[in-house]
């Protein structure tokens, strides 16, 4: 808006003094002007008139309504009551722009009526000039936005910014970079800014008038049902997405997001206001996005700012076991953070609350996630803030499945710590520091008692290592020889004495018939009585290799040795076995005897094994027995032999004289462990 100029008469009557005007409204002095003073008269804008110290010269009917005061109690006041408390630099300001010749079109404040309340105006001040182009006043047109606030009370916000686009006439008028339009109940455009037309390939001017079927015909099929829905049930419609070509760019899909509203006069609906914002370019990306994510082989989610989902790729949803649609909105940490064991975990106690709230990037090599099943999944952790604009806003968690990776990892930590024993396992047999345990096996029908043999290894400090430590290694990186070796010296040494002894035997030794030309020379050599001598076999051991198998049971029964076949009644050919191989004893399998009291299954296979054991001419023994009432029960099934702890645990033997323990060498025979 240019400055107006001062013209004699037309607002104060003395240019020079310029004292306010005394006559009411100030308009006796328009008369010389009557379309001028009809205008400001009629006008619903507040016009005012101050001098440039703030001093009010002029005050009409609207003033007057939009402020409460009368022209009378406002003429010659201080501008400055209207100004809230709350805003005391505004007037200086604007009387400062005014002083230097500048315009204020549109200034959105407020100002205190006479009542004291607070109303919402929109305020565009000029300077008045005079002829000899000094400023001696301002004129200031006042805009009521009071209605429009209460309107925009009620709207969300991002209603709001689209009931504010359209509010103000400004707007109507700009370029705003959103499409802005008003198209009446037939449906023709009445009003449209220049992006509206842009979005259409067309410019303003050759819309108005048109119906939107003819100006967007491939779109129309797409919003017709929401106008009339808009028209008909005078409520608003939001969040509307249309697609379509354009004029201005053939070829391309274009994506739109659309807000449509009831426009009224007094009570009636006489249109829809339209706002339309084009999303092509989010479109696009989100589409990018989706296929990028979707097409990864991690896992990859996003949280916002208090770490709750807000979306899930398909990797991530395979792997968790979680829709998005299941997870959206609900805090990742509750759900999928699992701590030792699966156990819950609060966020603070991780790293990755860093990333959101230190904005730091964050890398977790070993993590667990709880799938939605229950089950436990490792896996690797990426995680990066998301920032919008200067804040972050929530995280970026990208991850993998390391189940295979943290098998091999324990794979290969068994094969270090394995070749750790190796050595272990050497100087042991070089330094001869391994020894027998014994355990009394009790004759429950008549019979000799006997004793299992069981090894031990001696550590440097002098503590005793079980044989599950070490004997897997031995067997798998081929020491196990040298230690069976060693077991039947010992063996045959305690036979010589008239011991009746049991040794367990290793499927590597038992698969060398080198083995039963060592039990032959250590038996001549010692002068052992050979039936004192009982080798245990598994069927596990025998299945490496059935035919050498068979070729040493049969062997070792012709030296005079008795064989016994141990955990009898786990395997699936055990039968066979019984029938094929010369067995003396067949030791019944501890899965068996253990709960023997309570249950009556357990009862029924032990008395099928003693029949069957009976059958073929063999006796029994029961490994396990640790109560009295169990070893009653087996002396009722007819068992001949029993070993557990209720009988005696296993203890050191008393070491053998140093030519027994000879350093003559020859290959395999072995022990394992009950």
């Amino acid at each position: 808006m240019c400055p107006i100029a001062l013209r004699a008469g037309a607002w104060w009557v003395d240019e020079q003094v310029m004292a306010p005007v005394t006559a009411s409204n100030g308009l006796d002095q328009l008369g010389a002007e009557p379309f001028l003073a009809a205008l400001v008269r009629s006008s619903n804008d507040a016009i005012i008139g101050k001098t440039t110290d703030g001093t009010v010269v002029f005050w009409n009917a609207a003033a007057e309504r939009l402020y409460g005061y009368d022209a009378e109690e406002m003429l010659g006041r201080d501008i400055a009551i209207l100004i809230p408390p709350d805003r005391p630099d505004e007037l200086a300001e604007l009387l400062d722009r005014v002083r230097e010749g500048k315009t204020l079109s549109g200034f959105r404040t407020e100002r205190v009526r006479k009542d004291g309340a607070i109303v919402p105006v929109s305020i565009t001040v000029s300077p008045v000039v005079a002829d000899n182009g000094t400023v001696v006043g301002a004129s200031t047109i006042a805009h009521d936005l009071s209605q429009y606030v209460e309107y925009i009370r009620v709207l969300s916000e991002s209603e709001r910014r689209a009931a504010e686009a359209l509010s103000t006439l400004e707007t109507w008028q700009s370029s705003a970079p959103i499409g802005l339009g008003f198209v009446d109940r037939e449906f023709r455009l009445i009003h449209a800014n220049e992006m509206l037309a842009a979005m259409s390939g067309s410019i303003v001017s050759d819309l108005i008038g048109k119906r939107v079927a003819d100006v967007v015909p491939e779109i129309w099929s797409q919003v017709e049902s929401v106008y009339r829905q808009v028209l008909q049930g005078d409520k608003p419609v939001l969040n509307i997405e249309v697609s379509g070509e354009t004029a201005a760019d053939p070829g391309r899909l274009h994506h739109w997001l659309a807000n449509y509203y009831p426009v009224h006069l007094e009570a009636e609906v006489i249109g829809v206001g339209i706002v339309v914002v084009d999303v092509t370019e989010r479109r696009t990306a989100e589409e990018f996005r989706s296929i990028a994510m979707n097409n990864i082989a991690e896992g990859l989610y996003t949280v916002d700012a208090q770490g709750r989902l807000t979306s899930m790729n398909d990797s991530a949803v395979s792997m968790l076991g979680w829709t998005e649609q299941e997870l959206l909105g609900r805090v990742m940490r509750d759900l999928v953070l699992a701590g030792e064991g699966g156990s819950s975990i609060e966020e603070g106690d991780t790293e990755l609350l860093k990333v959101r709230a230190e904005g730091k990037h964050v890398r977790l090599d070993d993590h667990v996630y709880r799938c939605k099943d229950g089950t436990l999944l490792p896996v690797a952790i990426s995680a990066t803030p998301l920032v919008i604009g200067n804040s972050v806003e929530g995280a970026v968690v990208v991850f993998r499945d390391i189940t295979e990776e943290k098998a091999e990892r324990l794979r290969i930590k068994r094969e270090l710590d394995a070749l750790s024993w190796v050595g272990r396992i050497r100087e042991a047999l070089d330094e001869d520091r391994f020894v027998l345990y014994t355990q009394p096996i009790i004759p429950l029908t008549g019979g000799p008692p006997s004793e299992e043999l069981l090894i031990r290894m001696m550590g440097r400090k002098g503590e005793i290592i079980p044989p599950g430590a070490f004997l897997d290694v031995a067997e798998k990186y081929g020491l196990i020889a040298e230690i069976d070796q060693w077991v039947v010296r010992q063996a045959v040494g305690l036979a010589a004495e008239g011991r009746h002894v049991g040794a367990n035997l290793s499927a590597e030794s038992m698969a060398s018939l080198d083995l039963l030309a060592l039990i032959e020379h250590e038996i001549d050599r010692a002068g052992a009585d050979p039936s004192n001598l009982v080798f245990e076999i598994t069927e596990t051991a025998l299945m490496r290799d059935i035919h050498k198998g068979e070729l040493f049971a049969h062997g070792v029964v012709d030296l005079g040795c008795c064989l016994a076949l141990d955990d009898f009644g786990t395997g699936f050919g055990t039968f066979t076995h019984v029938k094929k191989l010369p067995v003396r004893y067949l030791k019944i399998d501890i899965e068996f005897v253990r709960d023997l009291v309570a249950s009556s299954a357990n009862q029924h296979v032990v008395k099928a094994i003693v029949n069957l054991a009976h059958g073929f001419g063999c006796q029994t023994i029961a490994e396990g027995v640790e109560d009295g009432e169990t070893l009653a029960l087996l002396q009722d099934f007819g068992v001949d032999y029993a070993q557990g702890f209720h009988l005696g645990r296993p203890v050191p033997l008393q070491p053998l004289s140093q030519s027994i323990r000879s350093s003559e060498r020859t290959e395999p025979a072995l022990t394992l462990d009950t």
